[in-house]
């Protein structure tokens, strides 16, 4: 069942619609979400980069890599230092790329 119950036809003209469109797009929501925010006044945010992505899964993997390591040095009573190192290393260089980013 639906919880909104009225509908309102609107009518743009071509810049209006291409406005709407184009900032739409950049928040990757739909014109009736995008709309609804506006009402609600709810901050409209953009999407972040496609970098963005690509960083947080390397981030991930990262993350996972380090858990893999803990889990062997409590399993095995060592570390692999030269993996850990490795990851460490890794997650330094992502780092210093998102700050580059983020003060551009």
């Amino acid at each position: 069942m639906r919880t909104r119950e009225r509908s309102l036809h609107l009518r743009f003209t071509e810049q209006e619609w291409n406005n709407l469109m184009k900032q739409c797009s950049r928040s990757g929501l739909k014109p009736q979400a995008y709309i609804h925010r506006l009402i609600k006044n709810k901050p409209i945010r953009e999407l972040p980069p496609v970098e963005y992505f690509e960083m947080l899964k390397n981030l991930r993997q990262i993350n996972h890599n380090m858990n893999q390591i803990a889990v062997v040095a409590n399993t095995k009573g060592f570390v692999d230092t030269a993996a850990y190192w490795e990851n460490m290393k890794a997650l330094q260089q992502a780092v210093g790329l998102m700050m580059e980013g983020m003060y551009k």
